[in-house]
């Protein structure tokens, strides 16, 4: 019995083991990986900071120094919270500077703008990373990588003069600085017409800013305009906002834009720029959108190879501007939505609106396969390892992954322990001896059998 038993113990391991889920590929892949080429190359393709110091700021005031620096490449590590460090009270709806008497005011702190140099790694360790109410501004920078950090401008105090602009202190004065993005990176320091930038990698980030009053009261998330090139956004979550990702400023805005977008998780967008795309290039594969608004916007002289990606909830998922912009679409799946591409049209369902999308020639100039999912398994694996506190590196950082919860999906063992167990259980079995079998996965979470003997 004793050798029937450990037989079978081994069979339930080699199946644990054979059945195991082995996280996806994080690798860098599409556009951000690619060399490019004339003004647009970098050896290696988006390589960061490496090479340069490995810093670990501990203020607000370390970080900028790192980050603004434009002669030398950083691996910065961001191991905690970063504010501006200036409290003050804020009317959040609105913006407004106010003070603690003043009814509806919430403490917050002012905001600040980080102005990034090129070849800077920004990787977040652990899952604490998290830029609160400091804004990103990349300006004409290139080779820029940032992983693994959760962005907000919630509760920043701005002001509207025309376009709404954050509010800092600086040297005791307030002054305005700059759109309320999360990340904003564009090509214009000079002239939109000569500046440029390439090579981008954010992946593994979270952005959220919440409700407002207005919808103007935050910006984008992650907007990119001008002559922007070789960018791949993987692995991000996207939610709690009204405008997600800008592409263009306008329609004279239709710069050759390259841009992988895959395994991203947008999730109660109630708005749009999921993303909005004007000109460019886009390759928006593996996608998951959740309870959303309006979706991919595309717009003026935009060109799209869309695939595997599904959207749940969504009003308006995929929709043409008919303003010359172009897409190929398959393996899509529509969850629920009401306004989707006419070939995508269920018998019997009644939408109330169906869009013809024009074709397009554009497919992605890289090999990809060995990232490429099915649509039909997002919505488990894109919220399951997007967002921070996924991914393992060089520098110390966790997994921070649950098991799948409703699949028949494992983790790989890493350790099983027996357990002897006497008393009222053996009573409840008639006396017979029970051994349980624990078995330890790499995340902490067990799964327990009771065996008979």
């Amino acid at each position: 019995m004793q050798k029937t038993f450990l037989t079978s113990l081994l069979c339930m391991m080699c199946l644990c083991i054979a059945n195991a889920q082995q996280a996806p590929d994080f690798s860098m892949m599409g556009y951000a990986a690619m060399e490019g080429e004339g003004d647009f190359y970098n050896a290696g393709g988006t390589t960061g900071g490496q090479g340069g110091e490995v810093v670990t700021p501990n203020s607000f005031a370390e970080l900028k120094k790192y980050a603004e620096d434009l002669s030398k490449p950083y691996v910065i590590l961001i191991t905690k919270e970063f504010t501006s460090e200036q409290p003050c009270y804020v009317i959040t709806s609105t913006g407004a500077l106010a003070t603690k008497e003043t009814s509806g005011a919430t403490l917050s702190t002012y905001g600040e703008i980080l102005k990034l140099g090129s070849n800077k790694s920004i990787i977040g360790v652990g899952q604490d990373a998290f830029f609160n109410r400091i804004g990103i501004n990349v300006n004409t920078q290139s080779n820029i990588i940032i992983r693994n950090i959760k962005f907000t401008m919630n509760g920043v105090p701005a002001s509207k003069d025309n376009e709404m602009k954050v509010i800092a202190l600086r040297d005791g004065v307030e002054v305005l600085i700059g759109d309320p993005d999360c990340i904003g990176i564009q090509a214009d320091k000079t002239s939109a017409k000569v500046d440029f930038g390439h090579h981008f990698w954010i992946d593994h980030c979270e952005f959220y800013n919440g409700d407002a009053a207005f919808k103007d009261r935050y910006d984008g998330l992650l907007d990119m305009k001008n002559n922007i090139q070789f960018v791949t956004l993987s692995w991000n979550k996207f939610y709690n906002h009204d405008k997600a990702c800008l592409s263009g400023k306008g329609n004279s805005d239709a710069y050759p834009r390259t841009v992988t977008m895959h395994h991203n998780y947008f999730l109660n967008i109630q708005g749009s720029r999921l993303p909005l795309q004007r000109g460019g290039f886009y390759h928006y594969f593996n996608n998951y959108m959740n309870n959303c608004q309006d979706g991919y916007d595309l717009r003026a002289k935009a060109q799209a190879y869309i695939e595997g990606c599904y959207f749940k909830d969504t009003k308006a998922p995929v929709m043409p501007s008919d303003e010359g912009e172009g897409a190929t679409l398959t393996d899509m799946i529509f969850d629920n939505c009401r306004r989707i591409p006419a070939i995508y049209a269920q018998d019997g369902v009644k939408y109330d609106k169906l869009f013809d999308i024009p074709s397009s020639d554009y497919r992605p100039p890289y090999e990809y396969s060995a990232f490429l999912h099915e649509a039909k398994d997002i919505p488990t694996i894109v919220p399951t390892y997007s967002g921070v506190g996924k991914i393992e590196d060089e520098y110390g950082g966790t997994t921070g992954i649950s098991p799948l919860e409703n699949s028949n999906v494992q983790k790989e063992v890493m350790s099983t322990k027996y357990y002897s167990i006497t008393g009222a259980e053996l009573n409840e079995t008639q006396n017979r001896g029970i051994t349980i079998v624990k078995t330890i996965y790499t995340d902490g979470s067990f799964k327990a059998e009771k065996v008979l003997r």
